[in-house]
């Protein structure tokens, strides 16, 4: 698999609500807070269009939200500024079901095999799951497309 670094071309804002976790807990607190963000999420306001949603996790804590056109001072809210450095990688699936396998050999390749050797480190923000919710105009159903994005900076000399 190839990991290309690029910049982000602009500002991203996210609404939506951040929770304190660990890595022995975190699997516990996702069911959790997504849940707690299934009640906030109509009131987010401003999304854009299509929905992209988005689940960041850290070493500790994790947030949930919907990519927004600005910051709701309502929620809690993450940013990521134009030149941000980050992979995108797009997860391809044709069954949910198999997603979460998909992911976790991805996030295995990037941390343990390419991140070491590439001359960057990651973020406080670790990785983000984008998800983006098309509609289908043949069907009345939507077509979700995620990707995982890793954001990094550049390693610092010793």
């Amino acid at each position: 698999m190839i990991f290309e670094p690029v910049t982000l071309e602009k500002d991203c804002w996210i609404s939506g609500i951040e929770k304190k976790t660990s890595p022995d807990t975190l699997y516990e607190d996702l069911p959790v807070l997504s849940k707690e963000f299934a009640k906030i999420k109509p009131s987010i306001k401003n999304p854009i269009r299509p929905l992209t949603t988005c689940v960041a996790t850290g070493k500790t804590k994790i947030f949930m939200g919907d990519f927004v056109e600005r910051k709701d001072s309502n929620f809690a809210s993450l940013s990521i500024k134009k030149g941000q450095l980050l992979v995108k990688v797009k997860v391809p699936f044709r069954f949910q079901a198999f997603l979460p396998a998909k992911v976790a050999g991805i996030r295995k390749e990037f941390y343990q095999h390419w991140l070491p050797d590439s001359g960057y480190v990651s973020l406080q923000w670790q990785d983000l799951e984008v998800y983006h919710y098309r509609r289908r105009y043949f069907r009345k159903s939507r077509k979700m497309v995620m990707e995982l994005w890793f954001l990094l900076e550049n390693k610092k000399e010793d």
